[in-house]
């Protein structure tokens, strides 16, 4: 039979987190990808759906006639994969190194070794399947 975890237990479990060796950053070189808490997961969600609604905004008001327009500017373009990194790269504590603000800064980094980081992200938080498949896929072996 499994044991039950009590209150306290349940309130200090740490997020699961993997190193991920990158070699197009440099030789010997990892990063930490922890998966996406609860709150993590709704803001990176939040940010999403709100560069939507944005855009969606953005693409009604362009086909209203020119002197019914609001004017506003086009919303930039959101990738999704960048803000994914942003909120799963974490330090040897678990706490976020980067900021949404920062995601330009990946914009320099070697193509290979953001795919590569984000095939781990997408991995931890089962964004291609459930945990349950998942673990049901370990068991199968």
């Amino acid at each position: 039979m499994s044991k039950l975890l009590s209150r306290s237990a349940l309130l200090s479990v740490k997020l699961p987190y993997r190193d991920v060796t990158v070699p197009e950053l440099g030789q010997d070189v990892a990063v930490r990808v922890q998966q996406m808490s609860v709150n993590t997961r709704a803001a990176y969600l939040e940010r999403i759906r709100v560069n939507q609604a944005d855009r969606l905004a953005y693409e009604e008001d362009q086909l209203l006639p020119v002197e019914d327009r609001q004017n506003g500017a086009q919303p930039a373009d959101l990738d999704v994969g960048l803000l994914a990194l942003v909120h799963s790269l974490v330090d040897e504590d678990g706490k976020p190194m980067f900021a949404e603000a920062d995601m330009s800064l990946f914009n320099e980094w070697p193509h290979n070794a953001v795919t590569r980081i984000y095939e781990q992200v997408l991995d931890i938080n089962y964004y291609n399947q459930s945990p349950i498949a998942a673990k049901e896929a370990e068991k199968k072996g």
